[in-house]
C-alpha cells in the first residue's frame, strides 16, 4: 500500500534519548511520502502512563486529520511499551495505521531488572525502572496484545557484551532477541544491529518503510523466491 501525503508517522524515542536520536528514520520516512512527527518526552523523570498522558496524547490530540489520513507509529525500546499502553485504550475511531517496534522490551527488561538494585541508578534512570522488570506484574507484561499491523524488528549483534552473562547469546545488548515477542504481532525480524544503533542501520530504514508499505518486512515476491528454493518445492 502506497503512502499519500495524508500518511502520518509518529516516532517515539527510548529511554535517555530525544528525537534526535530517530532524525535517520525521520529523514527516510519523509523522503518515502510520510509527514514525520516526533513525540519528545522526559523519558527520566515519569512513569510510562504519565508519558502517555501528559506527552504522547496531547501530541497526537495537535495532529490535523483529514477524511483518509492513516497514522502510523514507529518506536524505538521504551516508545515501544509506551505506544501499547496507549493503544490498549486508544480511541477505536483513530485511524491507526501501521506500527514498527525497534528493540522493544516487550517481556521486561532483565537489564533494568538488575540495575534496579543500584540507589543511583535508580535515580538517574527514574520511575520507569521499576516498570520494566521481567515479573509479572511489570507494565510491559501487563498490557495486552498489540493492534493488528504490529511489526517488531529486534537487533542480535551488541557492540557492548557487557551484559551477555545476563542476557545470553541472542540479544542486542540491551533486550534479549526473545523478549522483543509479543502477542498479536503480524510480522518479526532479527538483523545483525546493536540496541543503541540499530534505527540508524539502512537495513533497518528499509524494513521499517517496507513494512509500513506492506504489512510484512519481506515482500511477497521474496517469499515465493525463498519457497522455490527450498527443499519442500523441489
Amino acid at each position: 500500500m502506497k503512502p499519500t501525503q495524508r500518511d502520518i508517522v509518529v516516532l517515539i524515542h527510548g529511554l535517555g534519548r530525544s528525537p534526535r536520536s530517530l532524525l535517520a528514520l525521520r529523514f527516510w520516512l519523509w523522503r518515502a511520502g510520510y509527514k514525520v512527527i516526533s513525540v519528545s518526552y522526559p523519558s527520566r523523570r515519569v512513569t510510562v502512563q504519565t508519558a502517555v498522558d501528559q506527552w504522547l496524547k496531547p501530541a497526537l490530540a495537535k495532529l490535523r486529520l483529514t477524511k483518509g489520513t492513516r497514522v502510523h507509529f514507529v518506536t524505538h525500546s521504551l516508545g515501544g511499551i509506551l505506544f501499547r499502553a496507549w493503544a490498549e485504550n486508544r480511541d477505536p475511531s483513530f485511524p491507526l495505521g501501521r506500527t514498527v517496534m525497534l528493540g522493544p522490551p516487550n517481556q521486561g527488561s532483565e537489564v533494568l531488572a538488575e540495575l534496579g538494585h543500584s540507589p543511583w541508578l535508580r535515580r538517574l534512570l527514574g520511575p520507569v525502572i521499576h516498570e520494566l522488570g521481567v515479573d509479572e506484574t511489570s507494565t510491559p507484561r501487563r498490557l495486552g496484545a498489540v493492534p493488528p499491523g504490529t511489526g517488531v524488528i529486534m537487533g542480535n549483534k551488541p557492540v557492548i557484551s557487557l551484559f551477555r552473562d545476563l542476557l545470553g547469546p541472542e540479544s542486542d545488548g540491551i533486550v534479549t532477541v526473545a523478549g522483543g515477542w509479543v502477542a498479536g504481532q503480524a510480522d518479526f525480524m532479527v538483523t545483525q544491529a546493536d540496541h543503541t544503533f540499530m534505527m540508524w542501520r539502512p537495513r533497518v530504514l528499509r524494513a521499517v518503510e517496507r513494512f509500513l508499505k506492506e504489512g510484512a518486512f519481506i515482500s511477497h515476491t521474496e517469499w515465493a523466491m525463498a519457497d522455490s528454493l527450498s527443499p519442500a518445492s523441489s
